[in-house]
């Protein structure tokens, strides 16, 4: 998060909610607080003693507390969107408490990437990524984390799922246990499910539907620093901005793209995602991903930009004043009809 702020002029806070849960909760929010000072990013914390309503879980109760704060400071300090930290493990782990209790589609199809509650929005970047990978990433920068003090307790389902029923599902069952089931909630979201979909009908429909020949444009100037623009994924005209000395003695190409190819975007920490998984989770539809320009590092084959979304960490614009290329992508398109 702070990357974004650094690199891409998003204005970041840091919440904490403080449920008082715990004795050494009251730890946890003085970590929270030094950690957003050592970014020196705005910190905001509720402290309070969450109490039941009638028929409510803790669990709820504490839940109510988190969306009341959330959504208060949403609109003191207008903020778009509130992003958690929520993993793979977790989706995993809430599709098997919820299949235990009978849940539908809807239900099993759990967390989702972005969702809206009470009028705020929440965004979980890091639902792809395993929590081993999270821990790791942590581990190799010596940087310290708070581990929950309840979560040994496998009394708590929840617990008892990631510490008993996972492992003995990934000994027994299938060692990418968690992965797949993390597959079986996107096709319930939809976002597998309609890609299948919106291949077959693209097929059967091809002899029925408008094509186009279009002529791409490409232009390249000098530019100082980066601006933002709202601007889909395969939306044309498309700019981006690239730091001028990260690009310095490359040879870059403009190329469709290609299974396998990964993009470390800006924002992810490091970390890298599949271009397919980008495009199903943005919604492009096949017909436009297949024809899609990428811009790419020729030698390497890195993708450092993908029209209309991310550019690549490598090559980001650090600063509003550093020397930059602006990229511009344009299209003629000459319709016709089969």
């Amino acid at each position: 998060m702070a990357g974004l702020q650094a690199t891409h002029g998003f204005d970041v806070v840091v919440l904490h909610v403080d449920h008082g849960l715990r004795p050494d909760s009251a730890d946890d929010a003085r970590f929270v607080e030094s950690l957003a000072a050592s970014f020196g990013l705005p910190f905001h914390a509720l402290r309070t003693r969450v109490r039941r309503r009638r028929g409510e879980s803790l669990e709820m109760a504490a839940r109510r507390v988190r969306l009341a704060f959330f959504a208060s400071m949403t609109t003191t300090l207008g903020l778009d969107a509130i992003a958690t930290g929520h993993h793979a493990d977790d989706v995993a782990e809430t599709f098997l408490l919820r299949l235990a209790r009978g849940s539908g589609p809807d239900g099993l199809a759990g967390l989702k990437p972005v969702s809206h509650v009470d009028g705020v929005t929440f965004i979980r970047p890091l639902l792809n990524v395993r929590d081993a990978d999270l821990r790791r990433f942590l581990s190799e920068r010596g940087m310290a984390w708070r581990e929950d003090s309840t979560n040994a307790d496998t009394s708590i389902p929840r617990n008892n799922v990631r510490h008993v029923i996972l492992p003995f599902l990934r000994e027994h069952l299938d060692p990418r246990i968690t992965e797949h089931i993390c597959k079986s909630a996107a096709i319930l979201r939809g976002d597998l499910h309609r890609e299948q979909q919106d291949n077959g009908d693209s097929q059967d429909n091809q002899d029925n539907q408008d094509s186009q020949d279009c002529q791409l444009t490409l232009a390249i100037c000098e530019a100082k620093g980066y601006c933002r623009r709202p601007e889909a994924i395969g939306q044309l005209p498309a700019v981006c901005e690239l730091d001028r000395k990260a690009l310095a003695g490359r040879t870059l190409e403009l190329r469709t793209w290609r299974p396998g190819d990964r993009i470390a975007p800006v924002g992810l920490a490091g970390h890298s995602r599949k271009l397919q998984d980008v495009f199903v989770t943005a919604k492009v539809p096949p017909a436009v991903r297949a024809s899609l320009p990428i811009l790419a590092d020729a030698a390497t084959g890195e993708v450092l930009w993908i029209p209309g979304y991310r550019v690549a960490a490598s090559a980001a614009v650090t600063s509003p004043t550093s020397p930059s290329w602006r990229f511009s992508l344009t299209a003629i398109a000459r319709c016709r009809r089969h």
